[in-house]
């Protein structure tokens, strides 16, 4: 037997890893950036201002999404809108999961509700291109940049219920005031941190999901890489129950039927969309106070 070994299999494995180092340069050498065009739905970064005027501390946000949209997803009129909001009048905060997909795929967000009527809708977003899709492995190869959107809820719940027919689930969380007020103002943060200074999304590590979870102290960055239901957020409700952050006296199904919004009850124009989305479980779903603290981070 012959232990000579042919030239094309000596250089081959030399020629895959000068690839792959070229590649993993080509990776960590790009650079988020603010610069350019963007998706219509992606254009303006909200402006955050913390105030103390008159009083209680308040935040000013400016660029703060109010559009419209036609039948097929497109713009039919980009308001932008600015608006105060005082962590003193928050009383509930609801996690939102849009199922845009078979298999858990979906999109996690937030929404905050102020005793003044308002709704603050958060969400963390691959920021596109024009005419540009999410691609999930895309997502890991440093390929989208990272947005934090702040609009009200009739666009960013609405375009998905009213206009994508997407399932979206919305859940009143289960925390302190002292847990909501540091949610809210950590999330502001991130808004305006990105604002400053632009960062990638990443399906696994930096998506969607993990900027929301990533405010919990026992949050590990390795935890989205081991737990399936992180890494398809449609399951996510899972691990927040497990948490203690939703009601653990039913089962997860039951939450999850009685936080599915019904599109055809609530006009995506009415002036009440907030109240009507929520309307059937609110009152049964009311929590009282907590006594302890579990989700915010010591010395944050």
């Amino acid at each position: 037997m012959s232990n000579i070994v042919s030239p094309t299999r000596r250089v081959l494995p030399r020629i895959l890893l000068g690839l792959f180092i070229l590649f993993c340069m080509y990776l960590f050498t790009r650079t988020p950036t603010h610069e350019g065009e963007w998706s219509p739905l992606q254009t303006r970064l909200p402006q955050i201002t913390l105030r103390h005027e008159g009083g209680e501390p308040y935040y000013h946000i400016e660029n703060l999404r109010d559009f419209r949209y036609n039948a097929d997803g497109s713009v039919l009129r980009a308001d932008y809108r600015s608006a105060d909001f005082a962590p003193a009048d928050l009383q509930q905060v609801w996690l939102g999961i849009s199922h845009f997909g078979g298999y858990g795929l979906a999109h996690t967000l937030l929404s905050f509700e102020f005793s003044d009527g308002q709704f603050l809708a958060v969400s963390v977003e691959a920021r596109l291109r024009p005419g540009q899709g999410y691609n999930p492995f895309l997502g890991l190869l440093r390929q989208y940049n990272k947005m934090v959107v702040l609009g009200t809820e009739a666009d960013v719940i609405g375009l998905r219920t009213h206009i994508r027919n997407e399932r979206v689930l919305l859940y009143p969380l289960q925390l302190t005031e002292e847990e909501r007020h540091y949610l809210f103002q950590a999330l502001l943060r991130d808004a305006q941190q990105i604002a400053q200074q632009p960062d990638f999304y990443n399906t696994l590590l930096d998506n969607c999901t993990t900027n929301l979870l990533k405010h919990d102290p026992d949050y590990r960055f390795y935890t989205s890489l081991l737990d399936y239901r992180l890494l398809l957020p449609g399951f996510s409700d899972e691990v927040i129950q497990e948490k203690g952050w939703l009601a653990t006296d039913k089962s997860i199904m039951d939450l999850r039927t009685r936080a599915t919004i019904n599109a055809a009850l609530i006009p995506l124009d009415a002036e009440d969309f907030s109240q009507g989305i929520r309307e059937g479980y609110r009152t049964e779903w009311h929590q009282p106070a907590l006594e302890t603290s579990s989700l915010i981070a010591p010395n944050k």
